[in-house]
């Protein structure tokens, strides 16, 4: 359940250039956040510019603590703001919010996470959940991005036991070329002999293009579960504004009007969505 906290700072530190990790104190939300979820900040405490919260997505919980960690890049007023409320100050938090990811409900899947560039932050509470729930050993993870110092969360990755493959666009690390490329092999070699695609799920954060073409492979692997994290821009976070909707394949349940797709909310509705309901424009 949803409900507006006051949650204390705890630290900023710069993971990467222009790369920030707030932690935040709140037990609360750390007790109730699921991993896909979010969380809308005020990062104004005394003006009302900006006058809308700002969301972050849920990077990672630490239950024993009552902490938790956004993971963010400075693109804007907001996260420059929020960069610089300073440790034992408070901030408005409403959350956590949104539909997370679905972790499945029976062992022997496959978990394939696909991440790319700031993706990955809210991937790293998930493959610390499904690592819980389903063991390491069935969590693999690849990761994406323009460049070496662009990669985000492979050492957290790394850290909790999970198999990680990286690529950049620039060939300065890992595969040199697009993450997508690494399901395509991933999802198309050999290892389907062992790992029937009907037991592989799939889940996928980043830039807009990247997954869409994750929900074409997976689509044309067979593999009956992927989902996809979206990211559009967010007004209220709340439903209201109707800022963040999506074009959904498949009329609203109850229209006689025969049109063949409705409209979601990112921020209500989502921000994960099975991926084959989606209508990427």
């Amino acid at each position: 359940m949803k409900g507006i906290y006051n949650c204390e700072v705890i630290a900023h530190s710069e993971v990467s250039p222009g790369v920030i990790r707030s932690l935040l104190h709140c037990p609360e939300i750390v007790r109730q956040a699921q991993p896909g979820q979010f969380v809308n900040v005020r990062v104004a405490a005394t003006t009302t510019d900006p006058l809308l919260r700002r969301p972050f997505s849920v990077h990672a919980v630490y239950p024993n603590e009552g902490l938790f960690s956004l993971l963010y890049v400075l693109v804007g007023r907001g996260t420059a703001l929020m960069n610089k409320i300073a440790a034992g100050e408070n901030v408005s938090v409403v959350g956590p919010l949104g539909r997370g990811f679905d972790l499945g409900d029976s062992t022997g899947a496959q978990h394939i996470i696909v991440a790319g560039g700031c993706g990955a932050a809210p991937l790293h509470f998930l493959s610390d959940r499904l690592c819980a729930l389903w063991g390491c050993e069935n969590v693999k993870v690849l990761t994406g991005a323009r460049s070496k110092n662009a990669l985000l969360c492979e050492a957290e990755f790394i850290s909790h036991g999970v198999e990680v493959v990286v690529s950049t666009d620039d060939g300065s690390y890992g595969h040199h070329g697009l993450v997508t490329e690494l399901l395509q092999r991933r999802l198309f070699n050999s290892q389907l002999e062992t790992h029937n695609s009907q037991h592989i799920r799939v889940y996928s954060c980043g830039p807009n293009a990247m997954m869409r073409e994750v929900a074409r492979i997976a689509h044309e692997a067979g593999v009956p579960n992927c989902q996809v994290s979206l990211e559009n821009n967010m007004a209220c976070g709340l439903g209201v504004c109707m800022g963040c909707v999506q074009k959904i394949k498949g009329p609203v349940p109850g229209d006689t009007s025969g049109n063949n797709w409705h409209r979601e909310r990112v921020c209500k509705d989502g921000p994960v969505f099975n991926a084959e309901d989606i209508i990427w424009d």
